[in-house]
């Protein structure tokens, strides 16, 4: 037990290590650049994705699908933008392909409206809007929900491998049990096999000594 608890707290530990700060660049949607902040979170991108639903559903809100992102459109968060409503786009991918366990989330956020539905044609420009305000603490403040994520999958995973190992040792107790029935078989027969062999030696001196009186039996010439 102490093992596993060392185990769940240097996993957390390790994804504190990992959660980095926002930084500020670009990302498309629907033909148009916008400004963005990107960070990356120590988990698998479908967990991390059921995070930020998550949260967002615990505030009364539900994402649709647009182009890759969820879309939160006309959303009041406080900790956000607690002044206005605010349109709010999540892009979320594996690192790479050899950390498919770590995520690269990226958010476009601004005021309600400023980010059209329609596709945007011949955009060259990034679109000239700020942000959210609480862009970087919203961002962070998915954390603790990764931390708890981790954690929880943490417990799963070695649960699975004690499980497996439990199950490994069953297989094992059982296939013990049918070795020592064998055995205790084997033991019976070969006593049986020694009581065989001893009526058998007794059958052959009997026969022995019949055949020696038949012979003593031989007329004489």
């Amino acid at each position: 037990m102490k093992s596993l608890f060392t185990l769940i707290v240097s996993l957390l530990l390790t994804g504190y290590a990992f959660a980095q700060e926002p930084i500020k660049s670009t990302a498309e949607y629907n033909g148009q650049k916008y400004p963005c902040y990107i960070i990356e979170y120590n988990l698998p991108p479908d967990e991390t994705e059921n995070v930020i639903k998550n949260k967002l559903k615990s505030e009364g809100y539900k994402a649709d699908n647009s182009k890759g992102y969820l879309v939160y459109r006309n959303v009041r968060l406080q900790n956000l933008d607690s002044a206005e409503a605010q349109d709010v786009f999540f892009k979320i991918d594996r690192k790479s392909r050899k950390e498919k366990d770590k995520s690269l989330v990226t958010m476009i956020s601004a005021k309600a409206g400023l980010i059209p539905s329609d596709k945007v044609k011949g955009a060259k420009m990034v679109a000239e809007i700020d942000p959210s305000s609480n862009a970087v603490p919203f961002l962070n403040s998915f954390q603790s929900g990764i931390n708890l994520q981790s954690y929880n999958l943490a417990v799963s995973d070695q649960e699975s491998v004690v499980g497996k190992a439990e199950k490994k040792l069953k297989s094992l107790q059982d296939d013990s049990a049918k070795l020592v029935k064998k055995i205790n078989g084997y033991q019976s027969d070969l006593e049986a096999n020694k009581k065989d062999q001893q009526k058998q030696l007794d059958e052959i001196a009997k026969q022995k000594a019949l055949l020696d009186q038949t012979r003593a039996k031989r007329p004489s010439e």
